[in-house]
């Protein structure tokens, strides 16, 4: 594929980078509505971009070099998707792209212990990004009867709302429900999954740009800092070092790219494939990268308070979450020994 941006990406990833760099210390996510980027993956006829994952992946990459961690893939990006590939009448979309109606989104691993039976919902949804400050949770599960979609009032009684905050700055929530209303509707048989894998490639692409920001602050930390009269940048162990680190980089990107593209695509097997190969670098070597520019910082590496503190547990946050790089090694397992077993047998992939 052809990693080069286009013009649209460039356009839109240098406004989100602007507006994350201008926004003062806490101040990223009123920037971000205020600007109008919230509504970016939400349809056309919605008021939003309409953007596909792929376009909208430099973006987000864009984000993980800021200063703070706003919750725009679980309360933006997210809630964008789902809207537009469900029937979600009850859904105030308007409100949700103004910045009014504050969203978050359950997918099948937030939803284990719900359940929803007779227009009732009881149990817990688990981690739901952006769920502290959600006024309306759009619901996205696996069930007996086949997958279904749903939206959820948060203000309504029998809703209790446990704040969850995150390594990266972020507030996530259990949210349980005690005869909670909820109307749900069919959904697509792999939309519960494809919507997982988008969130996987989504805080992956994040990640992607704290590596890059972490691998630029490592770089300038070995051209400043001196040690026996000369920077340290210059003795040969820890450009090596800076070359893996710059190596892993790369690889990583053009990974989040492969992967979003394929979440675009109608290929179901290529998609998992690629997005479960970009989870499992993520959390091999790209962590590994990270340990290495601490590794390379020294003391200073450590301290909380220095950027690349933030920047590491971004990388973290997109390892753990919607599948480790254990479960995205099994999964990927399996697909590539039944692509082998399918083309002995001679059968198309």
């Amino acid at each position: 594929m052809d990693f080069d941006l286009t013009d649209e990406q460039r356009m839109i990833a240098d406004t989100v980078a602007d507006v994350m760099r201008d926004a003062d210390e806490g101040g990223a996510w009123a920037a971000l509505v205020e600007s109008g980027l919230l509504g970016m993956t939400y349809s056309e006829d919605a008021g939003g971009a309409g953007l596909g994952v792929l376009t909208l992946a430099p973006a987000l990459i864009a984000m993980g070099h800021g200063k703070d961690s706003p919750p725009v893939v679980g309360v933006a990006v997210l809630p964008g998707f789902l809207s537009g590939r469900s029937d979600m009448a009850d859904f105030d979309v308007e409100g949700a792209v103004e910045g009014t109606n504050t969203v978050a989104v359950a997918l099948p691993e937030n939803t284990t212990s719900l359940t929803a039976e007779n227009g009732k919902l009881n149990g817990t949804v688990q981690m739901v990004l952006g769920g502290a400050d959600a006024k309306t949770l759009l619901l996205c599960m696996d069930g007996s009867s086949g997958s279904s979609c749903g939206v959820v009032d948060l203000t309504a009684d029998g809703v209790t709302v446990t704040p969850l905050p995150l390594l990266d700055g972020q507030v996530a929530a259990d949210i349980t429900f005690d005869n909670v209303p909820v109307s749900l509707s069919q959904a697509g048989e792999d939309l519960p999954d494809w919507m997982s894998d988008v969130a996987a490639v989504c805080l992956c692409a994040t990640a992607l740009g704290a590596a890059q920001a972490m691998r630029e602050l490592t770089r300038d930390y070995l051209t400043t800092r001196k040690q026996f009269g000369k920077p340290i940048g210059s003795f040969q162990v820890l450009q090596h070092a800076m070359v893996d680190v710059f190596h892993e980089t790369e690889h990583f990107e053009s990974l989040v790219l492969a992967a979003a593209s394929a979440c675009d695509g109608d290929d179901v097997k290529h998609r998992q494939r690629m997005v479960s190969a970009l989870k499992r670098y993520c959390g091999t070597r790209m962590r590994a990268a990270a340990a290495s520019c601490i590794q390379m910082h020294g003391g200073i590496g450590t301290t909380e308070e220095y950027d690349l503190d933030r920047l590491t547990k971004r990388i973290l946050m997109a390892d753990m979450l919607y599948g480790t790089a254990d479960a995205h090694t099994a999964r990927l397992g399996k697909l590539v020994a039944e692509a082998a077993r399918n083309e002995e047998k001679g059968v198309p992939a």
